[in-house]
């Protein structure tokens, strides 16, 4: 497997040298993404090093995004800053966009559940259909169970929608972590790796926290895409070294 990281402005010369695929997560708050001079800078500063971006994928943005909303004035803004994600992940030529479920967990009304999938295949659709050069990857955020990820990913399959597996959160639920993995399966494109201790989303360096990784590595399948989503060049490579560990 080859991991993909999380650059920085302030080390992409390091991590360019890595000679990994790189996924950007600069755009995924508002404050950059109201700050059109700032977010200029970052997409050039990004596009100015010579590496093959077929691989890149950016990280959508996720707080208060409800594509599925029952409100259409919610709807509509978070539309607005998804596609406005889109424009900036065509510009890095990346090949796919990470969003999120934003599934509000323990809440178990069957027409919040089946109106989740149903909303998000109808929103999901069209952004393809807008958007021919991308991918989506749907990433678990703090669901209990893959249920209804799995669900929409079975229904958009071969429509360029597929699922980002985040373990850390899956390991934070109350689904084991090899249910995740056999349930999505068919569906996942893209992993997203750190570790924890179960209760709280640590982001720490994999072998700080008690997810079983001796048992999940294993489960992976290695033409997947993995990002080792930890928040620094050291906390990569000391995750690296992990890895290599337990072969």
């Amino acid at each position: 497997m080859r991991y993909h990281g999380i650059p920085d402005l302030e080390h992409l010369k390091e991590w360019t040298a890595l000679g990994i695929p790189f996924e950007y997560d600069d755009f995924m708050l508002p404050g950059i993404l109201d700050d059109k001079e700032e977010m200029e800078k970052r997409i050039k500063a990004y596009l100015s090093v010579d590496r093959d971006r077929s691989e890149d994928t950016l990280h959508g943005p996720f707080l208060d995004i409800t594509v599925h909303s029952s409100d259409p004035l919610i709807r509509q803004a978070s539309d607005r800053r998804i596609r406005q994600v889109c424009e900036i992940a065509l510009k890095l030529q990346v090949k796919a966009v990470i969003l999120h479920t934003n599934f509000i967990p323990n809440f178990y009304v069957p027409s919040y559940r089946q109106g989740w999938v149903d909303r998000n295949e109808e929103y999901m659709r069209k952004l393809l259909a807008d958007y021919p050069k991308l991918q989506i990857y749907m990433e678990n955020m703090f669901d209990e169970e893959p249920d209804c990820l799995a669900a929409l990913a079975k229904r958009m399959e071969g429509e360029r929608f597929s699922i980002c597996l985040d373990l850390a959160h899956a390991h934070i639920s109350k689904t084991e972590i090899s249910v995740w993995q056999e349930v999505c399966a068919p569906y996942i494109k893209h992993y997203h790796i750190n570790d924890n201790h179960g209760k709280l989303d640590e982001h720490l360096p994999l072998g700080e926290g008690n997810i079983p990784w001796k048992q999940v590595i294993p489960r992976m399948d290695p033409k997947v895409s993995v990002l080792l989503e930890v928040n620094s060049l050291e906390k990569y490579k000391k995750s690296l070294v992990y890895l290599n560990g337990l072969k």
